[in-house]
């Protein structure tokens, strides 16, 4: 997805840079040490060219992507409001990401690790893929994330939305939400109690992202907190997703992923809780999403 970025305060001036949840999951990844594989339907157009050639230059895998005739989907983001969070106005009918075949069923045999993420993952024809993908690496065991990252404009109403994402929760180790996908879902709910019932549908860990209050990891040995350090915001844009990224490749660093996530400990945890947090801020201090170059083993 190409997201367009506000340059100055009226929306006056918009930059396309490279987005999409999958897309800067998969960046931060491989910026941290991972060695990610990008699976998903790609444009052939001008920006779908940017996408591969970005994709090859930070060493991403790119064989389970599927070429697509159709235009890159794009998001127009607007400047930021007095609470720093973005709006996205999407633009998805008619684009490659609306491709019914462009998201692969089947996990490769060598994968460790699945991330899904946003509403992509969730309705539609894509969503539906990553029901059968999701259960293909259930089947080889491999683990699995899931962000919800939550797009209202994109969405049906949230009572027929809420079964499908606790559905995909039920199919997951490792789910991911901020407190505004929470309050989206769970209306005025506690995030613990919110953690508590998705560790009922089957989730191991659950993550809470609190924006510059850091993030909260619900696991076996209770809830674990981490800060963020402070830092002059100039955009929020991929946030999650590098967060998401970092903690996945700390796990991964420590084989902590597939079957060695049942052995994570509380430190394991909490080091890849403190280093999502800190490389989440990091990318908040440039425009769209731009990890930190970071080694994951060296925390």
């Amino acid at each position: 997805m190409g997201d367009f970025i506000p340059r100055d305060a009226d929306g006056r001036h918009y930059e396309a840079v490279l987005g999409g949840s999958g897309f800067n999951a998969a960046l931060a990844l491989a910026r941290f040490g991972a060695k990610p594989t990008y699976a998903g339907p790609l444009s052939t157009d001008a920006l779908g060219r940017r996408f591969r050639a970005a994709l090859m230059a930070e060493g991403i895998g790119m064989a389970l992507i599927h070429d697509s005739p159709l235009p890159t989907a794009v998001a127009i983001v607007s400047p930021l409001g007095p609470d720093g969070v973005p709006e996205f106005a999407l633009h998805l009918a008619g684009t490659a990401h609306a491709e019914p075949n462009g998201t692969p069923r089947h996990m490769p045999p060598s994968a460790v690790h699945l991330h899904a993420a946003s509403f992509g993952a969730t309705v539609g024809p894509s969503g539906e893929a990553v029901t059968s993908l999701a259960a293909s690496a259930r089947h080889q065991g491999a683990t699995i994330s899931y962000d919800i990252n939550i797009r209202a404009s994109v969405l049906p109403e949230r009572d027929l939305v809420l079964p499908l994402i606790e559905a995909r929760i039920g199919q997951v180790d490792i789910v991911k939400a901020s407190l505004d996908d929470l309050s989206w879902l769970y209306p005025g709910e506690p995030a613990d109690k919110i953690a508590r019932r998705w560790h009922g549908l089957g989730a191991r860990l659950v993550l809470v992202t609190r924006g510059p209050d850091g993030a909260v990891c619900y696991g076996p040995e209770g809830a674990l907190a981490a800060t963020a350090p402070p830092v002059v915001v100039v955009d929020t844009v991929g946030a999650g997703d590098t967060f998401i990224g970092g903690f996945l490749a700390v796990l991964a660093a420590r084989g902590r992923l597939g079957p060695g996530l049942k052995d994570a400990t509380g430190e394991d945890l909490r080091a890849a809780l403190a280093f999502a947090c800190e490389a989440a801020a990091d990318s908040c201090t440039r425009p769209g999403c731009d990890p930190p170059r970071r080694q994951a083993e060296q925390v």
